[in-house]
């Protein structure tokens, strides 16, 4: 499996990146500092390390520059993410190194379609697996049900009868078809749409769930594809 490390200091847009690059069976490991990225790349050795360029501190030309004139890390290739793409960036990026840029306003699929042309595997689309069976929603202390309608590695769309706004983070918890074990995991509404008048409808990105939770989830999409 390959290992990627991966910088970027704002929490959510790192758990986003980390969940999307898992579900493609990466490795990742995360920092929100700069600097700190500089001192594990030397100690996990990653595959591959992408840096967010605006960071306080260290830019991610900045450690990307550290990286390469360090001989424990020279050989590890950088790419650097950012939402500018002025000339300025782009030359202090390329003189710095790294070996690609992605514009954060691309989406998370350039940055994989970058991850995977530096680490020369094949692009693995998600699937989304029609399916329907009930969980369990916690948010703000309360706690809800819905039906999921299909899910993928990456996120899931479920019906409930409690509108749930965009950018609200909820807790979530299933027993999947076949699967003994409960998957809880921690999710972001990223859509939302009327499907009737008493039932609503969310786009869930998964943001964090444990390896046993995320092994469960991968073979249950397996076992229906």
């Amino acid at each position: 499996m390959y290992k990627i490390l991966l910088a970027d200091d704002v929490k959510l847009t790192l758990a986003s990146e980390k969940a999307y690059l898992e579900g493609r069976n990466l490795k990742v490991f995360t920092t929100t500092s700069a600097a700190e990225a500089v001192e594990m790349a030397g100690v996990i050795q990653p595959d591959l390390v992408v840096l967010d360029f605006e960071m306080p501190e260290m830019t991610g030309a900045d450690a990307c520059r550290s990286l390469r004139g360090n001989p424990r890390t020279a050989h590890i290739p950088v790419l650097i993410l950012s939402i500018r793409d002025t000339e300025e960036v782009l030359q202090e990026v390329e003189n710095a190194g790294a070996v690609g840029f992605v514009r954060k306003a691309d989406g998370r699929e350039a940055l994989l379609e970058s991850v995977a042309r530096v680490l020369g595997v094949p692009r693995r689309r998600h699937v989304r697996v029609p399916c329907m069976f009930t969980v369990g929603i916690s948010e703000g202390g309360r706690s809800f049900s819905g039906i999921v309608q299909n899910v993928s590695a990456s996120g899931m769309f479920l019906t409930a009868s409690r509108r749930f706004d965009p950018g609200l983070a909820l807790r979530i918890r299933f027993t999947l078809p076949g699967v003994a074990e409960e998957v809880q995991i921690l999710g972001e509404v990223v859509r939302t749409e009327e499907i009737s008048g008493s039932e609503q409808g969310f786009g869930i990105q998964l943001l964090e769930m444990s390896d046993g939770a995320r092994e469960s989830l991968n073979k249950f999409l397996d076992n229906s594809l």
